[in-house]
């Protein structure tokens, strides 16, 4: 059986998925990359592919999901740093990114150091988007070992500098005469590119096993009457919410779909009004973010028991999972 982890996008919300597993490597007594074949990543989600895939000088896992979970509260508030000079000087964005890449630059340095995608510990696929040629683009392990040109097999820095560049909060990865945006805007739930990738790696293999990671997803109603008469300023800042929203469930609906509701399975949370920012690293907000994981964790204890004994004792064709619907799962 391949396993196969995906994690969405979502900026600082990525500590939601890293608390996950945090308590996946605690259940099972392995590191991340010795779990699964194949892990994929966009933007925040990418974040967490590489750096629990990168090896140290023994070629073991680098960073345990804690220390990554940790670089989070560390680090955020650096890379979300709201500088009043370049918020005026940007317009608060409408006319250049709101933040500096520096502070992003210098964790991922300091974390991933050198290394080349060709040597993560397991395959990895991680989202961008190509300006230059107006493409999606997908950095993987295994294309890498193959082609070691500097544009196919960039420093994981670059990986993730270029799946993270989501517009409007930090500028583009000019790369070998490409340039990279974030992968959340054509993937922001990756798990259907990671299910193809896997598919291509393992082609006379029948059985799958899909883990989908989220970010959170913001539960909002309106009605025609509220937006009947919005225009370009009042959608602009909704209609990013809406498409991941609508992006996420619908890849979750084609994965439920195509497994068959076998061996697949979707962890999601809903968030209130006060924890959607995928920018607001401030301690209040991190430490609400990480308190709604763990109370998610606490609900789907049992789920997540299969899930470690799936992982740990693969091979077993038993239906292991009943697909996830958004707010089923997690009663409001």
């Amino acid at each position: 059986m391949v396993s196969i982890l995906s994690i969405d996008g979502g900026g600082i919300r990525g500590i939601i998925p890293a608390a996950f597993l945090v308590d996946i490597e605690k259940r099972t007594g392995k590191p991340i990359c010795e779990l699964f074949d194949l892990i994929a990543g966009t933007s925040t989600g990418g974040i967490l592919a590489a750096a629990l895939t990168v090896p140290d000088a023994r070629g073991k896992p680098k960073l345990t999901a804690k220390q990554v979970h940790a670089a989070y509260f560390e680090h955020g508030p650096q890379v979300f740093q709201k500088s009043m000079v370049r918020l005026v000087t940007s317009l608060g964005g409408l006319i250049r990114p709101i933040y500096s890449p520096n502070a992003l630059d210098l964790m991922l340095e300091t974390y991933l150091g050198d290394t080349r995608l060709h040597s993560t510990l397991t395959e990895i696929l991680v989202t961008a988007y190509d300006m230059t040629s107006d493409t999606p683009w997908f950095f993987k392990t295994s294309f890498a070992e193959n082609h070691r040109d500097p544009v196919d097999d960039p420093l994981l820095t670059q990986v993730v500098r270029a799946t993270t560049a989501v517009p409007t909060y930090f500028p583009p990865l000019s790369m070998e005469g490409h340039c990279m945006i974030d992968g959340g805007v054509f993937a922001a739930n990756p798990t259907l590119c990671a299910y193809a990738q896997a598919r291509v790696l393992y082609p006379q293999e029948e059985e799958f096993l899909v883990v989908s990671l989220g970010t959170g997803v913001e539960v909002l109603s309106r009605s025609c009457d509220e937006v009947q008469n919005w225009g370009i300023a009042k959608w602009a800042v909704p209609i990013i919410g809406i498409a991941l929203n609508s992006s996420n469930a619908t890849v979750n609906y084609q994965m439920q779909a195509l497994s068959q509701d076998r061996n697949y399975i979707r962890f999601q949370v809903p968030l209130d009004q006060n924890s959607t920012a995928m920018d607001d690293a401030s301690l209040e907000n991190m430490r609400r973010l990480d308190f709604i994981a763990r109370k998610a964790i606490r609900q789907e204890s049992e789920r997540i028991d299969r899930l470690c004994r799936a992982l740990t004792k693969r091979g077993s064709k038993e239906t292991v999972f009943m697909p996830y619907r958004v707010g089923k799962a997690y009663p409001a």
